[in-house]
């Protein structure tokens, strides 16, 4: 027959002798033999035609028994466990994009919660350069605020009696910059902690 079968089961009755079942199950598992080939030599085999798995006895290759539809062939068990690992392998490359492009998407709604509208109308990230300048703009105007402060006090010291609002919206405009240094100086700092923890989650699923 040139193969060894693997996988039968006794089945045990009562009051049935174990040898004469044996017997009469291989019997029966030899009345409907199919022909094969190795996968390996190509040596022909006759096996039972429920058997799932043989051995070879030519060149000693371990089978599985595939049937498809009303058609069966041998399938080397090397070859099936390396075809499963490609599976497995090309599933956790599937798993793996469609988790970067999850990411990517969260990270696109993520940033959007970012943008600032400047008085032109345009939308840009927070920047700490943008905020640096502006501090510089809101130093400009302090010391602006500062010059009419004590361009007034001199002319107070002469006699004459100046207007306050100027000073006073010196002061305000000063103020109001510094400020929007300082909050788009925190914005920038938040969206660069996001960022970096994006580009960290997007490096370890790319590692995987």
């Amino acid at each position: 027959m040139g193969a060894v079968f693997h996988g039968k089961k006794l089945r045990r009755a009562t009051n049935t002798c174990p040898i004469l079942l044996f017997l009469t199950d291989l019997s029966k598992s030899h009345m409907n033999p199919i022909a094969l080939n190795c996968r390996q030599c190509g040596a022909p085999l006759q096996v039972p035609e429920d058997l799932k798995h043989v051995t070879c006895m030519h060149c000693g290759t371990q089978l599985a028994v595939v049937h498809e539809g009303g058609a069966a062939y041998t399938e080397k068990l090397d070859q099936i466990a390396q075809k499963t690992e490609q599976i497995e392998s090309k599933l956790d490359q599937l798993q793996r994009q469609q988790k970067l492009t999850s990411l990517d998407h969260e990270w696109e709604i993520s940033k959007e919660s970012f943008y600032i509208q400047d008085k032109q109308g345009q939308r840009r990230l927070p920047s700490k350069s943008a905020s640096i300048a502006i501090f510089i703009m809101g130093g400009i105007a302090a010391c602006a605020a500062a010059g009419v402060g004590f361009a007034l006090l001199y002319q107070r010291s002469e006699g004459n009696v100046p207007a306050a609002l100027p000073i006073g919206a010196a002061i305000v405009v000063a103020i109001a910059t510094l400020w929007n240094g300082l909050a788009e100086y925190a914005r920038a700092e938040q969206y660069e902690q996001a960022k970096r923890r994006y580009h960290a989650r997007r490096r370890k699923l790319l590692d995987g």
